[in-house]
């Protein structure tokens, strides 16, 4: 998997063969990052992150910092390699963690642009919105990518402002009411 564009564009990362990781494709990383047109400066929280690539392409493209929250240690330990091998232990911080557990330890932050792909049907779409609140974690966009089967219910307080599909995937766009 390569990163599409920006200062790390053409870099290779390896992706750990791990049950249900199953990172963004291509096409919908330029389809959003040509959505959000720019990310420069941006604080960003990376959650379910899995190989880290969103978070990369965002730092790529000029965000000033980046969180990744994942679950799983083999993803975590390949993301902290990247970190470590392409010098971005100032900008990039990788927690070990349930999103649950990661967001608990952020209560009170604020990011420019949260960025969750968490598993396909499994109600996160629901329960993330809650938490954030929950945490009082507050951002200017939240975008949640989920199989395009699933038509989701938002919590009370969020609006889906627009639905984007990319075959088998939705990005939904979100912010608070």
């Amino acid at each position: 998997m390569n990163i599409t564009a920006g200062t790390l564009r053409g870099r290779k990362l390896q992706v750990p063969d791990l049950p249900g990781l199953r990172p963004t494709p291509a096409k919908v990383r330029q389809a959003l990052f040509n959505i959000l047109a720019d990310v420069d400066g941006m604080r960003i929280l990376d959650l379910f992150a899995g190989s880290g690539v969103m978070a990369l392409e965002a730092l790529s493209r000029g965000a000033a910092s980046a969180i990744s929250i994942e679950q799983q240690r083999p993803a975590t330990r390949a993301m902290e390699l990247i970190r470590t091998g392409w010098k971005l232990e100032e900008q990039w911080k990788v927690m070990s963690a349930s999103v649950e557990k990661g967001l608990a330890t952020l209560s009170g932050h604020h990011f420019d642009l949260i960025f969750a792909d968490p598993p396909y049907n499994k109600a996160f779409t629901t329960l993330l919105p809650q938490w954030l609140d929950q945490h009082a974690i507050s951002c200017e966009l939240l975008v949640m990518e989920e199989a395009a089967r699933v038509e989701p219910e938002w919590p009370a307080g969020w609006q889906c402002r627009q639905s984007r599909r990319y075959g088998d995937t939705t990005l939904h766009f979100l912010s608070h009411i």
